[in-house]
């Protein structure tokens, strides 16, 4: 059959290629340059047309008998090459020779004896070493915590809070100068809001007080900023004197933080971030005034504001200019006597470093308005000992202050 099968193909070749040559001289022949017919020659083309129509026979009868030797050809039989591996040569593998039922009975047998052990001896071995490792793993974890509180010891005791003992007076600063420039003392009486009930009128003096940086334009810009009825052009007067860049603005801009309106505190805290002088010797200048009233309004605002909560997180601040800036702010808090915040974060703050840092402040301020608290805190139950320690200092401390 092989061989039929190959002498037809090799007929069914030839006869393509004899068409392929006929077609391609008939070709040639009709293409001839100035070749004439000659006239009674009707039949040679007649014959011509019937070597074509044989020639497309027989390539399609090629084509055909090829495509019939490529749908005919034998695939390979995976199927029949692996017929009867597994019995012949791995008969134990015969899925249907195998009893499920005594697998798992087995398979249970030995997860008993292995968990047994021989003669019991490796299952109390694994006993004992089950019954120590609580032993270790609480021994270890005790280790690792008294190593992490040890090194936040060291850490704490190298910050630049433990160096600060006191609060040196603040350094004079040169003041602005006094105008009596006509415009500027109008705008200053325009501004006020008992003299102008029109709040474009206001808005244009405040405009106006811009453009002059000096003592009583600040003083008005001031009054504007905490107690005009426009919250808009409070706003504006706390930019402006953002914009000043003056040690006389911080109290006003302070103040302003704790305005019950989010636009007026929004500009405040910009303006705070914006300026470039030094706000630990403007917190002290506060401090120096001695005045009970204005001590306690700009704790309170401090407060409010979220500078004491910031200030707070501060103190363990690597940077000794923050560092000290968050420590005068605490002093400035004791000086006030606002202090339920400070209490509250050194029962209560996650950082055991600034609750230290709150301690050390109160036992160098010495302020004996505190030794109530501190006794209160002294009898609390859940104190750390590092925690209680540093309290009995603050006492003993402001005890001495107190007999002298």
């Amino acid at each position: 059959m092989t061989r039929n099968y190959l002498s037809t193909s090799l007929s069914l070749d030839r006869l393509a290629v004899s068409g392929l040559v006929v077609l391609a001289a008939a070709g040639r022949l009709c293409a001839q340059p100035g070749r004439e017919v000659p006239e009674g020659s009707s039949s040679t083309w007649w014959i011509l047309m019937a070597v074509v129509v044989v020639g497309g026979f027989a390539m399609a009868a090629y084509f055909w008998q090829k495509a019939k030797a490529a749908v005919g050809k034998p695939q390979y039989n995976y199927e029949s090459r692996y017929a009867g591996y597994y019995s012949n040569q791995h008969a134990s593998y015969d899925l249907d020779s195998v009893d499920a039922d005594k697998e798992l009975e087995w398979l249970r047998k030995a997860k008993r004896s292995a968990s047994n052990g021989v003669s019991g001896q490796p299952a109390k071995r694994q006993d004992a070493v089950e019954a120590a490792r609580p032993t270790l793993t609480g021994d270890l974890a005790a280790d690792t915590r008294a190593f992490q509180e040890k090194m936040r010891r060291l850490q704490y005791a190298q910050l630049p809070i433990n160096s600060f003992t006191s609060i040196p007076a603040s350094r004079p600063f040169e003041p602005l100068p006094v105008s009596d420039d006509p415009s500027l003392l109008t705008a200053i009486e325009q501004a006020n809001e008992e003299y102008e009930d029109d709040e474009s009128v206001r808005d244009l003096a405040v405009r106006i007080l811009t453009a002059f940086k000096t003592q009583n334009s600040v003083e008005a810009l001031s009054q504007i900023a905490l107690y005009d009825l426009s919250s808009a052009l409070r706003s504006r007067a706390v930019t402006v004197l953002a914009d000043f860049d003056h040690e006389s603005v911080f109290e006003t801009i302070v103040l302003a933080s704790a305005d019950p309106t989010r636009e007026v505190r929004a500009a405040a805290a910009r303006g705070l971030f914006r300026l470039s002088f030094d706000r630990a010797a403007a917190w002290k200048r506060i401090i120096e005034t001695e005045d009970a009233f204005r001590l306690s309004h700009a704790a309170r605002a401090a407060v409010e504001a979220g500078i004491v909560e910031k200030g707070f997180e501060r103190l363990v601040h690597d940077d000794l200019k923050i560092a000290y800036e968050a420590f005068v702010l605490v002093s400035l808090l004791i000086c006030a006597g606002e202090t339920r915040e400070i209490f509250d974060s050194i029962r209560n703050h996650r950082d055991e470093r600034v609750r230290f840092a709150l301690l050390h402040t109160l036992r160098l301020q010495r302020d004996p308005r505190t030794l109530d608290s501190l006794y209160q805190l002294q009898k609390e139950s859940g104190l750390t000992t590092d925690i209680a320690e540093r309290v009995r200092e603050a006492i003993a401390s402001m005890e001495q202050v107190a007999l002298h």
